[in-house]
């Protein structure tokens, strides 16, 4: 494995751990509160929305090119990459998974409900969850390393 990635540091990856569960906490009570009150909180679901989709969108671009950039040295699979299977920690795996499981229910109840109105934009913000756990692993992630055979 290459050593820049080989030792853990404390706080490693914190930044996108943090976006994952407070993205999450926002995205529940603004859906519920557009749920409840649309007229009032409709718009601003629907920009929080766009906005994690597009941080969301920028974290898969960023952590592709951490990939590609990792793939000189190491194996990088896809499945390592964007579903941080055997990458990460057990522990990050499950902070991502819960994360995901709360925002794809809360956005697809939220827009089930309140089909035709802002609040279905909700179903864009777990995009921000795919990037940030591709990109927490593009930067954080144990890959194995490659040999040193003829390719």
């Amino acid at each position: 494995m290459n050593e820049m990635y080989s030792e853990e540091q404390p706080g490693e990856g914190t930044f996108l751990v943090r976006i994952a569960w407070q993205s999450t906490f926002a995205l529940l009570v603004l859906a519920v509160a557009g749920v409840l009150a649309p007229d009032t909180f409709g718009l601003v679901v629907a920009v929080l929305s766009i906005v994690m989709f597009g941080l969301g969108l920028l974290f898969l671009l960023l952590a592709l090119l951490g990939g590609l950039r990792r793939s000189r040295l190491e194996e990088v699979t896809v499945s390592g990459l964007f579903l941080l299977h055997e990458t990460a920690p057990r522990k990050i795996q499950r902070l991502f998974l819960w994360c995901l499981v709360f925002q794809l229910a809360t956005s697809l109840t939220a827009a089930g409900l309140r089909p035709y109105t802002e609040i279905a934009f909700a179903v864009l913000a777990p995009t921000v969850l795919f990037g940030s756990a591709a990109l927490w692993s593009a930067r954080h992630g144990s890959f194995t390393a490659r040999g040193s055979g003829p390719s």
